[in-house]
């Protein structure tokens, strides 16, 4: 069994990389997953701990959703973490000993789009395992147009 972690976060990019891990197998059948979403530490400024417990619990039950959704019929195991994201997730990885971390690639505007945002620059740069960054905004500039 191929064990991989999925980072979700809930945005279009996490989506994204959970469709694709469904729709166009990239490793070894059957796979089992571990989504693992990463919540800030409390201590946020203007929010009790209560209000921010509850924020951040909503987007985590989203974000599993939203990868259950993505993923029907995979074995998931959910991870909801607090921390920093990228440490959490090369910490995860090696837990159910995975073979394989799959983020989206959260590149921020037009040029950077086809670049990973830091929390992915910085699993690429840590992980002990491979790392498959989804970017689907660089995947639909490179599709031809539907008429």
């Amino acid at each position: 069994m191929t064990v991989v972690v999925l980072a979700m976060d809930g945005s279009p990019d996490s989506v994204a990389a959970a469709r694709r891990l469904a729709s166009r197998p990239l490793l070894a059948a059957p796979l089992s997953g571990h989504v693992a979403h990463v919540s800030p530490v409390p201590g946020s400024p203007g929010l009790s701990r209560a209000a921010l417990d509850a924020e951040n619990r909503s987007q985590a039950d989203s974000a599993f959703a939203a990868a259950e959704a993505g993923l029907p019929g995979m074995p998931l195991v959910r991870h909801w973490l607090h921390g920093d994201p990228a440490a959490e997730l090369v910490q995860l990885a090696g837990t159910p000993d995975a073979d394989a971390i799959v983020p989206g690639a959260k590149g921020r505007g037009a040029i950077v789009s086809a670049l990973p945002g830091p929390v992915v620059s910085t699993v690429l740069a840590q992980a002990t395992v491979p790392v498959i960054v989804v970017n689907p905004r660089a995947a639909q500039a490179r599709a031809p147009a539907q008429a």
